[in-house]
Order: structure tokens, then C-alpha cells, then sequence
């Protein structure tokens, strides 16, 4: 019977770790700078919101003219909570999940205040010229 219980235990820390990390394997996604949609991308420290990939949707971000940024919009914290999708906050410095007020960094994706341990998830982004290719590929 202990052993049953032990072996439960396992399993729920299992799933639960798994749920933290969970993400959705999604086509790779292409963007063409040239685009008129994408202007908000020409510029360092410019954002787009891309759906279609990851659990919730992507942040693309810009940080210079030669990286650009993916994370997953699911909040780690809670990422199966309904009210748990990440913005970019209006001063546009850091991205905000207002369902448990945590904040991430742009640079990393890394919390920098609220409840949330974890890191956002970051996708992997080439830059061919003006063309940009999201793969669902972790890099964090």
C-alpha cells in the first residue's frame, strides 16, 4: 500500500513538471519583414503578436537589427488557466500575464517579478535577409 502512494506521488510530480513546461509543436512560421504588418518589427524594441504557433501564440520581438526574439504567451505559472496569456506591457520594457501578475524579461524571458519561476518559452528564430522563420523548437 506505502509503495502504491510513493508511486502516485511520482506520477502526479511528473505530470505537474510536464504541465509547466507544456507546449504545442506547431508548422514553422514565416515572416517577411517587407510586410506591411510587420513594421512594428523594423525597429529595436518593436513586438509582434503571431498566432498559430506555441499553446496561446507568440511574442516576436526585436531586439536589434540582427535578433529577433519568440516566446510562448502561455504563462508558465499557470499555462492551463484560461486568463493566463502574456503581453507585452504598455511601456513596451517587459511582458506582463495580468491573470498572476507575474513579468518577464525581453532579453531571456526570464521573471522578474510576480509568482513565476520559470522562464517563458523561447522558440527558435533565423533571420534570412528581410524573412524570419519560427520553428517550434525550445531553446530555453
Amino acid at each position: 500500500m506505502k509503495k502504491n502512494k510513493i508511486v502516485c506521488v511520482v506520477v502526479l510530480i511528473v505530470a505537474a513538471s510536464l504541465h509547466a513546461n507544456a507546449q504545442a509543436a506547431f508548422s514553422e512560421i514565416t515572416v517577411n519583414l517587407n510586410y506591411p504588418q510587420y513594421q512594428s518589427l523594423k525597429l529595436d524594441g518593436g513586438y509582434k503578436y503571431i498566432d498559430g504557433g506555441g499553446l496561446r501564440g507568440i511574442i516576436l520581438y526585436r531586439a536589434n537589427e540582427n535578433s529577433y526574439l519568440a516566446y510562448e504567451r502561455a504563462c508558465p505559472y499557470h499555462p492551463g488557466a484560461n486568463c493566463a496569456i502574456v503581453q507585452v506591457d504598455g511601456s513596451t520594457l517587459f511582458m506582463t500575464d495580468r491573470c498572476c501578475n507575474s513579468s518577464y524579461n525581453f532579453s531571456d524571458g526570464q521573471p522578474s517579478g510576480g509568482p513565476a519561476t520559470r522562464a517563458l518559452i523561447q522558440y527558435r528564430v533565423e533571420l534570412n535577409g528581410t524573412t524570419l522563420k519560427i520553428s517550434d523548437e525550445i531553446i530555453n
